[in-house]
């Protein structure tokens, strides 16, 4: 699961692509956790996730905790059907400010 990190002076963008599950887990928390900024408005662009499972939900949750722990902006831009898939089925829809709403999961 590569991790590009792009910090500049207004915000820190976290972009995901590929695969967000367990066999990557430790490995993508490490990376997320040595580039997030402490103090900047966080956004994560999950446009290029193909798969996300249980553990990639919780690094989901550990970043937008960080950020409401802290009072930073959060936005969650781009999910991909996967990740809106898993957000709605573990009704977190609100928790991470998603306001598209997958109407059929099957399709």
């Amino acid at each position: 699961m590569p991790v590009m990190i792009d910090t500049n002076e207004a915000r820190c963008a976290l972009t995901f692509s590929g695969e967000l599950n367990i066999y990557n887990a430790a490995d993508t928390m490490t990376q997320v956790q040595a580039g997030m900024h402490k103090t900047l408005p966080i956004h994560l662009d999950l446009a290029e996730v193909d798969e996300v499972d249980a553990a990639g939900l919780q690094i989901l949750i550990a970043i937008r905790s960080h950020t409401l722990s802290d009072g930073l902006p959060f936005q969650l831009e781009n999910p991909s059907d996967a990740v809106t898939a898993l957000i709605e089925l573990s009704d977190l829809a609100g928790f991470f400010g998603v306001t598209q709403v997958l109407t059929d999961i099957a399709a």
